[in-house]
Protein backbone atom coordinates (compact mmCIF):
# COMPACT_ATOMS: atom_id res chain seq x y z
CA UNK A 1 0.00 0.00 0.00
CA UNK A 2 1.29 3.41 -0.76
CA UNK A 3 1.38 6.46 1.56
CA UNK A 4 -1.66 8.54 2.50
CA UNK A 5 -2.11 12.15 0.79
CA UNK A 6 -1.07 14.50 3.48
CA UNK A 7 -3.65 16.43 4.74
CA UNK A 8 -3.09 20.28 6.83
CA UNK A 9 -1.77 18.59 9.74
CA UNK A 10 1.10 16.38 8.57
CA UNK A 11 3.96 17.53 7.49
CA UNK A 12 3.74 20.85 5.64
CA UNK A 13 -0.10 19.93 4.65
CA UNK A 14 -1.72 19.34 0.83
CA UNK A 15 -0.30 21.68 -1.52
CA UNK A 16 -2.33 24.71 -2.89
CA UNK A 17 -3.44 24.01 -6.31
CA UNK A 18 -2.78 27.83 -7.66
CA UNK A 19 0.66 27.36 -5.80
CA UNK A 20 1.38 24.19 -7.52
CA UNK A 21 0.06 25.57 -11.46
CA UNK A 22 2.45 28.42 -10.79
CA UNK A 23 5.01 26.01 -10.41
CA UNK A 24 4.28 23.72 -13.09
CA UNK A 25 4.30 26.75 -15.36
CA UNK A 26 7.65 28.46 -14.30
CA UNK A 27 9.16 24.75 -14.84
CA UNK A 28 7.84 24.17 -17.88
CA UNK A 29 8.94 27.80 -18.68
CA UNK A 30 13.04 27.11 -17.70
CA UNK A 31 12.81 23.66 -19.70
CA UNK A 32 11.53 25.83 -22.78
CA UNK A 33 14.42 28.39 -22.41
CA UNK A 34 16.79 25.91 -22.14
CA UNK A 35 15.21 23.77 -25.08
CA UNK A 36 15.81 26.67 -27.21
CA UNK A 37 18.79 28.52 -26.18
CA UNK A 38 21.26 25.28 -25.16
CA UNK A 39 21.05 23.87 -29.22
CA UNK A 40 21.28 27.71 -30.42
CA UNK A 41 24.48 28.01 -28.06
CA UNK A 42 26.02 25.01 -28.96
CA UNK A 43 26.31 25.72 -32.64
CA UNK A 44 27.27 29.44 -31.56
CA UNK A 45 30.58 27.54 -30.43
CA UNK A 46 31.54 25.90 -32.78
CA UNK A 47 29.81 22.48 -32.33
CA UNK A 48 29.11 19.91 -35.28
CA UNK A 49 25.79 19.48 -35.98
CA UNK A 50 26.00 15.64 -34.31
CA UNK A 51 26.96 17.28 -31.16
CA UNK A 52 24.00 19.97 -31.28
CA UNK A 53 22.01 16.64 -31.35
CA UNK A 54 23.54 15.59 -28.59
CA UNK A 55 22.99 18.67 -26.42
CA UNK A 56 19.34 18.76 -27.70
CA UNK A 57 18.75 15.21 -26.83
CA UNK A 58 20.18 14.88 -23.34
CA UNK A 59 17.40 16.35 -21.26
CA UNK A 60 15.65 12.93 -22.61
CA UNK A 61 18.25 10.64 -21.40
CA UNK A 62 18.45 12.30 -18.11
CA UNK A 63 14.88 11.50 -17.30
CA UNK A 64 15.56 7.95 -18.61
CA UNK A 65 18.09 7.15 -16.38
CA UNK A 66 16.56 8.97 -12.94
CA UNK A 67 12.95 8.55 -13.73
CA UNK A 68 12.80 5.78 -11.11
CA UNK A 69 15.61 6.52 -8.72
CA UNK A 70 13.97 9.98 -8.79
CA UNK A 71 10.38 7.85 -7.77
CA UNK A 72 12.16 5.91 -4.99
CA UNK A 73 14.01 9.05 -3.49
CA UNK A 74 10.81 10.92 -3.12
CA UNK A 75 9.59 8.32 -1.21
CA UNK A 76 12.87 8.56 1.07
CA UNK A 77 12.96 12.10 1.26
CA UNK A 78 10.19 14.06 -0.01
CA UNK A 79 9.26 16.25 -3.22
CA UNK A 80 10.49 19.03 -1.78
CA UNK A 81 14.12 18.20 -0.57
CA UNK A 82 14.56 16.50 -4.30
CA UNK A 83 13.20 19.55 -6.03
CA UNK A 84 15.61 21.92 -4.30
CA UNK A 85 18.40 19.69 -5.30
CA UNK A 86 17.46 19.22 -8.87
CA UNK A 87 16.55 23.47 -8.91
CA UNK A 88 20.20 24.51 -6.98
CA UNK A 89 21.94 22.38 -9.23
CA UNK A 90 20.78 23.85 -12.49
CA UNK A 91 21.13 27.09 -10.96
CA UNK A 92 24.74 27.09 -10.69
CA UNK A 93 24.98 24.78 -14.34
CA UNK A 94 23.01 27.90 -15.70
CA UNK A 95 25.30 31.01 -14.07
CA UNK A 96 28.40 29.09 -15.58
CA UNK A 97 27.47 28.48 -19.34
CA UNK A 98 28.50 31.99 -20.45
CA UNK A 99 32.25 30.68 -19.35
CA UNK A 100 32.39 27.30 -21.74
CA UNK A 101 33.13 28.26 -25.31
CA UNK A 102 33.64 25.12 -26.78
CA UNK A 103 31.78 22.20 -27.53
CA UNK A 104 32.50 19.00 -25.30
CA UNK A 105 32.60 20.92 -22.07
CA UNK A 106 29.14 22.68 -23.12
CA UNK A 107 28.02 18.51 -23.81
CA UNK A 108 29.17 17.88 -20.46
CA UNK A 109 27.37 20.97 -18.44
CA UNK A 110 24.16 19.93 -21.02
CA UNK A 111 24.34 16.50 -19.64
CA UNK A 112 24.96 17.19 -15.97
CA UNK A 113 21.58 19.92 -16.53
CA UNK A 114 20.11 16.42 -18.47
CA UNK A 115 20.42 14.82 -15.21
CA UNK A 116 18.98 17.20 -12.80
CA UNK A 117 16.01 17.83 -14.89
CA UNK A 118 13.59 15.01 -13.77
CA UNK A 119 14.55 16.37 -9.96
CA UNK A 120 12.73 19.48 -10.64
CA UNK A 121 9.99 18.26 -13.15
CA UNK A 122 8.79 15.02 -11.73
CA UNK A 123 8.23 16.52 -7.72
CA UNK A 124 5.63 18.72 -9.87
CA UNK A 125 3.79 16.09 -11.55
CA UNK A 126 3.85 13.62 -8.47
CA UNK A 127 2.41 16.05 -5.77
CA UNK A 128 -0.41 17.44 -8.74
CA UNK A 129 -1.26 13.73 -8.99
CA UNK A 130 -1.55 12.76 -4.80
CA UNK A 131 -3.71 16.55 -4.77
CA UNK A 132 -5.81 15.10 -7.70
CA UNK A 133 -8.21 13.27 -5.72
CA UNK A 134 -9.25 16.15 -3.66
CA UNK A 135 -10.34 18.04 -6.62
CA UNK A 136 -12.53 18.48 -8.74
CA UNK A 137 -12.30 15.88 -12.29
CA UNK A 138 -12.16 19.12 -14.64
CA UNK A 139 -9.45 20.08 -13.29
CA UNK A 140 -7.16 17.04 -14.41
CA UNK A 141 -5.65 18.32 -16.95
CA UNK A 142 -4.63 21.25 -15.28
CA UNK A 143 -1.18 20.59 -14.75
CA UNK A 144 -0.38 19.30 -17.90
CA UNK A 145 -1.83 22.39 -19.08
CA UNK A 146 0.25 25.20 -17.07
CA UNK A 147 3.46 23.41 -17.67
CA UNK A 148 2.61 23.37 -21.43
CA UNK A 149 2.10 26.84 -21.84
CA UNK A 150 5.47 27.50 -20.44
CA UNK A 151 7.52 24.82 -22.14
CA UNK A 152 5.54 25.63 -25.56
CA UNK A 153 4.54 29.33 -25.87
CA UNK A 154 6.38 31.30 -22.77
CA UNK A 155 9.73 30.13 -22.99
CA UNK A 156 10.43 29.40 -26.52
CA UNK A 157 9.35 33.26 -27.29
CA UNK A 158 11.38 34.32 -24.30
CA UNK A 159 14.30 32.65 -25.15
CA UNK A 160 14.27 33.40 -29.12
CA UNK A 161 13.51 37.10 -28.41
CA UNK A 162 16.37 37.63 -25.88
CA UNK A 163 18.79 35.65 -28.00
CA UNK A 164 18.14 37.88 -31.13
CA UNK A 165 18.21 41.14 -29.03
CA UNK A 166 21.02 40.66 -26.22
CA UNK A 167 22.73 37.55 -27.07
CA UNK A 168 22.73 34.56 -24.75
CA UNK A 169 23.76 35.29 -21.38
CA UNK A 170 20.62 37.27 -20.59
CA UNK A 171 18.77 34.07 -20.80
CA UNK A 172 21.06 31.84 -19.06
CA UNK A 173 20.91 34.66 -16.09
CA UNK A 174 16.84 34.66 -16.63
CA UNK A 175 17.24 30.49 -16.38
CA UNK A 176 18.85 31.31 -12.89
CA UNK A 177 16.57 33.67 -11.57
CA UNK A 178 13.33 31.37 -12.58
CA UNK A 179 14.69 28.63 -10.75
CA UNK A 180 15.34 31.00 -7.94
CA UNK A 181 11.86 31.66 -7.99
CA UNK A 182 10.49 28.02 -8.04
CA UNK A 183 12.98 27.38 -5.08
CA UNK A 184 10.78 30.06 -3.22
CA UNK A 185 7.55 28.93 -4.54
CA UNK A 186 8.41 24.61 -4.02
CA UNK A 187 9.02 25.97 -0.36
CA UNK A 188 5.56 26.70 0.09
CA UNK A 189 3.37 24.13 -2.40
CA UNK A 190 5.62 21.07 -2.15
CA UNK A 191 5.70 18.84 0.52
CA UNK A 192 8.27 18.78 3.52
CA UNK A 193 8.99 15.42 4.13
CA UNK A 194 7.73 11.89 3.56
CA UNK A 195 5.35 9.84 5.75
CA UNK A 196 7.87 7.85 8.67
CA UNK A 197 6.82 4.38 8.28
CA UNK A 198 9.82 3.47 10.03
CA UNK A 199 11.06 1.37 6.51
CA UNK A 200 13.61 2.57 4.72
CA UNK A 201 15.08 0.08 2.12
CA UNK A 202 17.75 1.01 -0.21
CA UNK A 203 17.11 2.30 -3.69
CA UNK A 204 17.57 -0.73 -5.45
CA UNK A 205 15.13 -2.13 -3.02
CA UNK A 206 12.34 1.04 -4.33
CA UNK A 207 13.56 0.78 -8.28
CA UNK A 208 13.00 -2.93 -8.19
CA UNK A 209 9.51 -2.75 -6.71
CA UNK A 210 8.65 -0.29 -9.11
CA UNK A 211 9.84 -2.68 -12.09
CA UNK A 212 8.04 -5.21 -10.31
CA UNK A 213 4.68 -3.20 -9.78
CA UNK A 214 4.42 -2.93 -14.00
CA UNK A 215 5.43 -6.68 -14.37
CA UNK A 216 2.25 -7.74 -12.18
CA UNK A 217 -0.09 -5.08 -13.05
CA UNK A 218 -1.62 -4.97 -16.36
CA UNK A 219 -3.48 -1.55 -16.03
CA UNK A 220 -0.06 0.36 -15.12
CA UNK A 221 1.36 -1.06 -17.99
CA UNK A 222 -1.37 -0.42 -20.15
CA UNK A 223 -1.24 3.41 -19.08
CA UNK A 224 2.11 3.40 -19.84
CA UNK A 225 1.84 2.03 -22.91
CA UNK A 226 -0.66 4.14 -24.36
CA UNK A 227 1.74 7.09 -23.24
CA UNK A 228 4.49 5.28 -25.19
CA UNK A 229 2.72 5.08 -28.29
CA UNK A 230 0.70 8.33 -28.14
CA UNK A 231 4.39 10.28 -27.21
CA UNK A 232 6.44 8.53 -30.23
CA UNK A 233 3.78 9.75 -32.77
CA UNK A 234 4.19 12.91 -31.41
CA UNK A 235 7.76 13.12 -31.66
CA UNK A 236 7.55 12.18 -34.76
CA UNK A 237 4.84 14.53 -35.93
CA UNK A 238 6.56 17.48 -34.58
CA UNK A 239 10.20 16.59 -36.61
CA UNK A 240 9.11 14.93 -39.94
CA UNK A 241 5.88 16.74 -40.19
CA UNK A 242 7.71 20.10 -40.50
CA UNK A 243 10.28 18.50 -42.98
CA UNK A 244 7.06 17.18 -45.15
CA UNK A 245 5.77 21.45 -44.98
CA UNK A 246 8.60 22.69 -45.82
CA UNK A 247 10.18 20.03 -48.89
CA UNK A 248 7.34 18.73 -50.62
CA UNK A 249 4.57 21.48 -50.01
CA UNK A 250 6.97 24.38 -50.12
CA UNK A 251 6.08 26.05 -46.96
CA UNK A 252 8.61 28.75 -44.97
CA UNK A 253 9.84 27.63 -41.65
CA UNK A 254 7.85 30.34 -39.54
CA UNK A 255 4.80 29.05 -41.30
CA UNK A 256 5.32 25.20 -40.75
CA UNK A 257 6.32 25.42 -37.42
CA UNK A 258 2.82 26.97 -37.33
CA UNK A 259 1.74 22.88 -37.00
CA UNK A 260 3.02 23.09 -33.76
CA UNK A 261 1.31 26.20 -32.44
CA UNK A 262 -2.10 24.76 -34.02
CA UNK A 263 -1.21 21.37 -32.04
CA UNK A 264 -0.22 22.95 -28.91
CA UNK A 265 -3.61 24.81 -28.37
CA UNK A 266 -5.79 22.01 -29.11
CA UNK A 267 -4.15 20.52 -26.74
CA UNK A 268 -4.40 23.18 -23.98
CA UNK A 269 -7.99 23.79 -25.16
CA UNK A 270 -9.45 20.22 -24.78
CA UNK A 271 -7.11 19.81 -21.12
CA UNK A 272 -8.59 22.99 -19.70
CA UNK A 273 -12.53 22.67 -20.94
CA UNK A 274 -12.75 19.47 -22.00
CA UNK A 275 -12.16 17.12 -19.11
CA UNK A 276 -15.80 17.41 -17.37
CA UNK A 277 -16.90 15.98 -20.97
CA UNK A 278 -13.88 13.43 -20.54
CA UNK A 279 -15.03 12.46 -16.90
CA UNK A 280 -18.61 10.88 -17.38
CA UNK A 281 -16.75 8.63 -20.12
CA UNK A 282 -15.27 4.98 -19.30
CA UNK A 283 -11.34 5.15 -19.94
CA UNK A 284 -12.20 3.07 -23.38
CA UNK A 285 -14.68 5.40 -24.48
CA UNK A 286 -11.86 8.60 -24.34
CA UNK A 287 -8.96 6.51 -25.58
CA UNK A 288 -10.84 5.04 -28.02
CA UNK A 289 -11.77 8.25 -29.39
CA UNK A 290 -8.23 9.68 -28.65
CA UNK A 291 -6.85 6.50 -31.23
CA UNK A 292 -9.49 7.23 -33.95
CA UNK A 293 -8.24 11.35 -34.21
CA UNK A 294 -4.60 10.00 -34.56
CA UNK A 295 -5.32 7.14 -36.78
CA UNK A 296 -7.07 9.98 -38.97
CA UNK A 297 -4.43 12.26 -38.58
CA UNK A 298 -1.24 9.60 -40.07
CA UNK A 299 -3.54 8.65 -42.66
CA UNK A 300 -3.70 12.03 -43.54
CA UNK A 301 -0.38 12.94 -43.07
CA UNK A 302 0.66 9.92 -44.76
CA UNK A 303 -1.13 10.13 -47.92
CA UNK A 304 -2.88 13.69 -47.85
CA UNK A 305 -1.29 14.69 -51.12
CA UNK A 306 -2.09 18.71 -49.97
CA UNK A 307 -0.81 20.98 -47.10
CA UNK A 308 -4.03 21.60 -45.75
CA UNK A 309 -3.89 17.96 -44.83
CA UNK A 310 -1.06 18.84 -41.98
CA UNK A 311 -3.13 21.72 -40.40
CA UNK A 312 -6.33 19.06 -40.05
CA UNK A 313 -3.36 16.43 -38.85
CA UNK A 314 -1.93 19.20 -36.47
CA UNK A 315 -5.50 19.83 -34.94
CA UNK A 316 -6.89 16.20 -34.83
CA UNK A 317 -3.43 15.07 -33.39
CA UNK A 318 -3.79 17.88 -30.55
CA UNK A 319 -7.52 16.94 -29.60
CA UNK A 320 -5.82 13.39 -29.49
CA UNK A 321 -2.94 14.38 -27.09
CA UNK A 322 -5.95 15.99 -24.78
CA UNK A 323 -7.78 13.35 -24.64
CA UNK A 324 -4.82 10.50 -23.74
CA UNK A 325 -3.76 13.44 -21.73
CA UNK A 326 -6.74 13.70 -19.42
CA UNK A 327 -7.63 9.60 -18.69
CA UNK A 328 -3.91 9.19 -17.96
CA UNK A 329 -3.52 11.74 -15.43
CA UNK A 330 -6.92 10.54 -13.61
CA UNK A 331 -5.79 6.59 -14.18
CA UNK A 332 -2.08 7.70 -12.30
CA UNK A 333 -3.98 9.43 -10.04
CA UNK A 334 -5.58 6.35 -9.38
CA UNK A 335 -2.63 3.94 -9.09
CA UNK A 336 -0.71 6.95 -7.20
CA UNK A 337 -3.55 6.06 -4.42
CA UNK A 338 -3.11 2.28 -3.91
CA UNK A 339 0.85 2.08 -4.25
CA UNK A 340 2.28 5.45 -3.00
CA UNK A 341 3.91 8.52 -4.46
CA UNK A 342 7.45 7.07 -5.10
CA UNK A 343 6.11 4.12 -6.94
CA UNK A 344 3.90 5.62 -9.71
CA UNK A 345 5.72 8.74 -9.77
CA UNK A 346 9.08 7.81 -12.12
CA UNK A 347 7.07 5.94 -13.98
CA UNK A 348 4.48 8.69 -15.23
CA UNK A 349 7.73 10.34 -16.91
CA UNK A 350 9.32 7.11 -18.34
CA UNK A 351 7.18 6.02 -20.77
CA UNK A 352 6.01 9.29 -22.58
CA UNK A 353 10.12 9.91 -22.33
CA UNK A 354 11.02 6.89 -23.70
CA UNK A 355 8.44 7.28 -26.75
CA UNK A 356 9.78 10.68 -27.63
CA UNK A 357 13.78 9.23 -27.95
CA UNK A 358 11.83 6.20 -29.83
CA UNK A 359 9.93 8.69 -31.93
CA UNK A 360 12.21 11.14 -32.95
CA UNK A 361 15.54 8.24 -33.36
CA UNK A 362 13.38 5.40 -34.60
CA UNK A 363 11.55 7.58 -36.60
CA UNK A 364 14.60 8.97 -38.67
CA UNK A 365 15.85 5.56 -39.68
CA UNK A 366 12.37 4.85 -40.58
CA UNK A 367 12.06 7.93 -42.98
CA UNK A 368 15.52 7.29 -44.31
CA UNK A 369 15.12 4.23 -45.70
CA UNK A 370 11.59 4.41 -46.54
CA UNK A 371 10.22 7.62 -46.94
CA UNK A 372 8.59 10.38 -44.26
CA UNK A 373 4.99 8.56 -45.59
CA UNK A 374 5.86 5.63 -44.55
CA UNK A 375 6.36 6.54 -41.03
CA UNK A 376 2.93 7.95 -40.72
CA UNK A 377 1.84 4.77 -42.23
CA UNK A 378 3.07 2.81 -39.87
CA UNK A 379 1.63 4.71 -36.81
CA UNK A 380 -1.59 4.87 -38.39
CA UNK A 381 -1.35 0.52 -38.80
CA UNK A 382 -0.82 0.90 -34.79
CA UNK A 383 -3.37 3.08 -33.92
CA UNK A 384 -6.01 0.91 -35.51
CA UNK A 385 -4.85 -2.18 -33.94
CA UNK A 386 -4.99 -0.12 -30.75
CA UNK A 387 -8.63 1.42 -31.61
CA UNK A 388 -9.81 -1.96 -32.22
CA UNK A 389 -8.08 -3.00 -28.73
CA UNK A 390 -10.39 -0.55 -27.12
CA UNK A 391 -13.68 -1.16 -28.86
CA UNK A 392 -13.11 -4.42 -28.01
CA UNK A 393 -12.90 -3.28 -24.24
CA UNK A 394 -15.39 -1.14 -24.57
CA UNK A 395 -17.79 -3.96 -25.31
CA UNK A 396 -17.28 -5.38 -22.02
CA UNK A 397 -19.25 -4.52 -19.27
CA UNK A 398 -17.85 -1.51 -16.56
CA UNK A 399 -16.49 -2.99 -14.15
CA UNK A 400 -18.39 -2.12 -10.55
CA UNK A 401 -17.11 0.85 -8.54
CA UNK A 402 -14.72 0.02 -6.10
CA UNK A 403 -15.72 -1.23 -2.13
CA UNK A 404 -14.81 1.93 0.40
Amino acid sequence: MGEPIPSATDGGGAPPLAGLLALGMVVGTINGLGRVAMPLYAAAVGAQPWQVGIVGGLGYAGILLLALPTGAWIDRHGSRAMFQRGVAGAALLYLLLPFVHSAWPLILAAGMLGLLLPMRTIPVHTEFLALLPQLSPSRAGWNRAANTVGLFFVGPAVSAALIAAAGFVPVFALASASLALALMLARRVLTHAPADDGDDPPLLSRIAAQLSLVRRHAEARRTMGIDFLVQMAIAYFVVFALILAVRRYGMSLQAAAGLVTVQGVVYLAVLFFGAHVVQRWRDETSYGLAFALLLAQSLLCGWGGHAATLWVGAALMGGAMGLQGLTSTQRFAELMREFGRGRIGGLTSLAPTAGGVIGAMGGGVVSQRLGTEAGFELLALAFAVMLALELQRRRRPAPPPAAP
